[in-house]
């Protein structure tokens, strides 16, 4: 069940402002990946985020159950 306030989804969310389109691109740009278990990881091994970067996991995690960040590769 979604439970992003109403103040991430307005951050991050995409399409209908629930979408995760754009928390996903900007994670992307950021270049983080994601793996096929919903967790993000970066192929220079960095697990360390930026607030920005947190900010979009987190609405993911919260909104669409994504799973974390990976640690190591």
């Amino acid at each position: 069940m979604p439970q992003a306030s109403e103040a991430m989804r307005r951050k991050w969310g995409g399409a209908g402002g629930v979408g995760d389109d754009k928390a996903v691109a900007y994670l992307e740009q950021q270049g983080w990946h994601l793996s096929h278990d919903w967790l993000w990881y970066r192929d220079d091994g960095r697990v360390d985020t930026t607030l920005l970067e947190w900010n979009a996991m987190q609405f993911l995690i919260c909104e669409w159950d994504y799973g974390g960040v990976r640690d190591g590769r």
